[in-house]
């Protein structure tokens, strides 16, 4: 006897047909567009729509609560008193929790410091549904704890401004009250979750990605709760890469002995210019040196200097062409000095910590959905874009697992404090998510 499709197979081939006969009957997705699914709200669907609907005062309180600790990267009690926080959110709503390490991380720079990151949150809820979903949410910000953006700010035309709002602590607020809303209407029974908040997605997930990419490989849809803007999701990501490198001189007073010495400053900047010059804009990729600093007095030859380079790409193999370009500018000396043959010496450390998100046929096809149902509950997606920024969407597409990955709010001004996003966002998003989430776990 023929045996049968595990159910997850089934549901996966479901949407890959699904998805051609859009591709028949849309010939314009063929060219690069999306067209909405049509659709309809069930009655029961809109007793989730009003239930979040009636939570938005408890919902800008809790934003506001998250947005106000400062959870740079670096900062790790702030983290803490971030994760600690939805860890409880998390186990209230019957999911079994558990905290994952990051380990250690040395920078290459001229002061050789070590970096571990904050624990990262695992929850999961197992059941019979035949469709597993990994929920992904980054808990830490780019804002130090010095800076001077802190605070939630609501203006008076419903405009929320602060650290995060967008990127992504509203998104987090959106997915948590979509899995509140189902919980409460009896509709995570049986489900198959996993919510995964990771502690170091600002600086690469350089401590992370592993445990996102083995869940990657157990799961069958991701949604990522980034935030978007214009009113489109992204479908097509750059991928990303970062360097560092450490230049070796040798110090000597500028001025009775600056013949004696070897500026590590000097080589740097030569490196400097040559990285930049690899920026091509007709390939999409960019090459920026973001920090670079050395010397430690102005009247001394500076004796070491570092940088920290900021790689992007359009496809994986125009990453790992870019990433030997870097390390053979970073390992190429630019100077010499006759009494000092060994010097200036140079090391480099560079990965490519995003690859490349490209269109996903599946991916696609949620994207529709998506979008049918933004059109019934409010604040509509128009379309979708190619996003110069990463996510950790792209490593759970890379391993395989179909991702939606801009379902957090829609705003603009990430990385600045020009940061924002709307109430109307925080609800319609929400509600969107709820309903979203309900589809697959009762496929």
């Amino acid at each position: 006897m023929k045996r049968l499709k595990r159910p997850v197979q089934i549901f996966q081939s479901a949407i890959f047909f699904q998805a051609f006969l859009y591709l028949i009957a849309f010939p314009s997705m063929a060219s690069g567009e999306i067209q909405t699914t049509p659709t309809q709200l069930t009655e029961q669907e809109q007793q989730l729509v009003n239930w979040v609907g009636s939570k938005q005062a408890i919902m800008l309180k809790d934003l506001e609560t998250y947005v106000n600790i400062n959870t740079w990267t670096m900062n790790r009690d702030g983290l803490d008193q971030f994760r600690d926080l939805l860890d409880e959110e998390l186990q209230s709503l019957g999911f079994e929790t558990t905290l994952k390490p990051s380990g250690e991380i040395e920078l290459l720079s001229c002061q050789e410091k070590k970096v571990t990151f904050a624990q990262h949150l695992l929850g999961q809820r197992i059941g019979k549904s035949s469709t597993k979903v990994l929920l992904n949410g980054h808990l830490d910000t780019v804002f130090p704890k010095d800076d001077e953006f802190q605070t939630m700010v609501i203006e008076t035309d419903g405009k929320i401004k602060g650290p995060g709002v967008l990127d992504m602590k509203g998104g987090i607020v959106a997915m948590t009250y979509a899995l509140k809303a189902l919980h409460q209407h009896g509709r995570l029974q049986n489900s198959n979750i996993t919510v995964f908040f990771n502690t170091d997605e600002e600086v690469g997930s350089l401590g992370s990605r592993p445990y996102i990419e083995e869940l990657a490989m157990q799961h069958d849809v991701g949604l990522v709760f980034e935030g978007s803007h214009n009113h489109k999701l992204a479908r097509q990501r750059k991928g990303l890469g970062q360097a560092r490198i450490k230049v070796i001189g040798r110090e000597a007073h500028a001025g009775e002995a600056h013949v004696d010495g070897v500026s590590a400053n000097l080589e740097l900047a030569h490196k400097v210019i040559a990285l930049e010059a690899l920026t091509d804009y007709e390939k999409k990729t960019t090459v920026n040196v973001g920090i670079m600093q050395g010397g430690e007095t102005r009247n001394t030859r500076p004796g070491c200097a570092d940088a920290f380079v900021d790689l992007r790409f359009a496809d994986n193999h125009d990453g790992l062409e870019l990433k030997t370009q870097v390390e053979r500018i970073a390992l190429t000396r630019y100077t010499n000095h006759s009494d000092f043959p060994a010097l200036p010496k140079s090391e480099v450390w560079s990965v490519l910590h995003r690859p490349a998100k490209a269109i996903h046929p599946t991916t696609d096809n949620l994207i529709a959905e998506a979008m049918g149902l933004s059109t019934l509950i409010g604040e509509p997606i128009v379309g979708t874009y190619w996003a110069g920024g990463g996510t950790d969407g792209s490593l759970m597409q890379a391993k395989g697992l179909p991702t939606v990955d801009s379902l957090g709010l829609n705003g603009d001004g990430v990385h600045s404090s020009r940061e924002w996003t709307t109430t109307k966002s925080l609800m319609a998003r929400t509600k969107l998510i709820t309903v979203f989430l309900d589809r697959l776990i009762h496929q």
